[in-house]
């Protein structure tokens, strides 16, 4: 019997699992750990509205108000900081000393924003976005007139760049590869989204690094790039990538890959220790294995662990699903976006509203989509199911999307 659970992260993935623990009858005690302060919430906000308005929350940016965790019984030891686990007396140790023991432990320990390995990286005007205080902090210099130097131009540097923009600060932005978000867009798209930039005033360097930071009374004022370019500055804004937070579980001696290693359960290589969201290193939808730093992930895979550690049928194995809005492009992705892979389009590319699919073979493999979300919703039960499908009839605007899910369409 499981009459306890500790969930460590007190975050999407945590704050979900804690949710379903409730949904699905388990009356036991659970113990929500938080190193932040604040109450689960959502992150993308954090690179969109709560730049555009600080003093503003978004509505929903928290999972739930405080008597919602009173009422549900769940306790909330937020501000610290789990330091050890403790396999054999089931039990998670905080840096105050108190122990906390559980019968299953959920690791939602999520990833630290990986810091510029650079002098002056650390200055009070440089930010790593992550968490609400590193929200709060950057907003504040988003000044109109501010020059703002992005530098990684990946998922959250090219919204930190849509809202600096938004917020009337001039933006240039640092990016090693050719093109912004090449990891989720690939070449061809990653550069329709860099034109897009362009047009809405973001001066680009791609293929370019960062070679110094120039401080003046403690602040980085001028960025140095490799070809000896110094772009002068008021704020930085690094966005290259997360270290997942993994430290805990290493040193209980939890297998350890490109994050915690679980299988389609959450199950970690002990088995009464579970992992979910960005720190999980899972079996892969496509084959292999795979980390999902995805707003989805984290809230589906939360959930499924907390079915599985109360002995619930699981098997989670899903394509990624995330979303990406800057200026007034909603831009969507599902599955393999792959640049090996032949793409159909639906729309054209530079009206901003198109429907990308990524074929392997004739099996749809991957979608993107750019303000076209009804396309998405198809689109995304389209990967889940591999459907075979024929390309001309595809790019067929006259056809609509749904008539590939009816049964006679896969039978043809």
């Amino acid at each position: 019997m499981v009459a306890s659970v500790a969930i460590v992260g007190a975050n999407l993935a945590g704050g979900r699992a804690a949710e379903a623990l409730r949904l699905n009858g388990y009356e036991g005690r659970i113990v929500l750990i938080g190193e932040e302060r604040w109450l689960p919430y959502e992150r993308p906000p954090l690179s969109k509205e709560c730049l555009w308005d600080r003093d503003q929350l978004p509505e929903n940016f928290f999972l739930h108000d405080q008597q919602w965790y009173e009422d549900n019984k769940i306790e909330l030891e937020l501000g610290q900081r789990a330091e050890a686990l403790e396999l054999s007396g089931g039990a998670v140790r905080l840096a105050s000393g108190k122990e906390i023991r559980a019968d299953r432990v959920l690791l939602a320990t999520g990833g630290k924003a990986r810091l510029l390995p650079l002098d002056g990286a650390t200055a009070a005007n440089v930010h790593h976005l992550r968490t609400k205080d590193d929200a709060d902090r950057l907003a504040a210099d988003l000044k109109p007139g501010a020059r703002v130097v992005v530098i990684g131009m990946g998922v959250i540097g090219a919204e930190v760049a849509a809202s600096a923009r938004k917020s009337g600060c001039e933006v240039t932005a640092i990016e090693p590869a050719p093109v912004p978000m090449i990891r989720t867009l690939g070449a061809h798209f990653g550069a329709w989204l860099g034109r897009e930039h362009d047009k809405r005033g973001v001066t680009a360097r791609y293929g370019i690094g960062v070679t110094r930071l120039h401080l003046d009374g403690g602040l980085v004022r001028t960025v140095e790039l490799d070809d000896g370019t110094r772009v002068d500055c008021d704020a930085v804004v690094v966005g290259i990538g997360i270290v997942p937070s993994t430290e805990l579980a290493a040193n209980a001696g939890l297998a350890i890959g490109n994050g915690i290693v679980v299988d389609r359960q959450g199950r970690t290589s002990h088995e009464a220790v579970f992992a979910a969201g960005d720190v999980a290193d899972q079996p892969n939808f496509f084959g292999g294995r795979v980390r999902l730093e995805t707003y989805q992930n984290a809230a589906d895979q939360g959930m499924a662990a907390a079915q599985a550690m109360i002995g619930r049928e699981v098997d989670y194995l899903k394509p990624c699903w995330f979303w990406s809005d800057q200026y007034d492009i909603n831009i969507q992705v599902s599955g393999r976006i792959d640049d090996s892979l032949p793409v159909v389009m639906r729309g054209e590319l530079d009206s901003s509203q198109f429907t990308a699919f990524f074929l392997d073979g004739n099996i749809v493999a991957g979608v993107l989509t750019a303000n076209r979300a009804v396309d998405m919703g198809v689109g995304k039960r389209m990967v889940e199911r591999r459907l075979e499908v024929d390309p001309g009839q595809l790019g067929d605007p006259s056809i609509p999307l749904r008539e590939f899910l009816k049964p006679k369409a896969q039978a043809a």
